[in-house]
């Protein structure tokens, strides 16, 4: 199985589920039963933004919404992380 990781870079990477759902009219628990997933993971997927699914829960999801991977990831970028500098020159 190939790494990958959910901080890229570039930013981070965040999931777009509720939004591809949501457009859709359709429910996390109706994605659960058609992709043959756990309902209570489609839930956590749906709400939590920040949860990166395996690629299997992934591929499958893709699957039943007909849609590629880049569909439900995006990478934002990251501002205002909170990180500060150690103030030491």
């Amino acid at each position: 199985m190939p790494f990958y990781s959910s901080h890229p870079a570039s930013g981070v990477l965040q999931n777009t589920l509720k939004g591809v759902l949501d457009a859709r009219g359709m429910s996390a628990f109706r994605l659960s039963q058609e992709a043959k997933l756990s309902p209570t993971t489609t839930r956590k997927i749906y709400q939590d933004s920040k949860y990166i699914p395996s690629p299997n829960v992934l591929e499958r999801m893709c699957i039943v919404l007909q849609v590629n991977p880049g569909e439900l990831l995006t990478v934002s970028s990251i501002m205002g992380s909170g990180v500060q500098g150690s103030g030491i020159v």
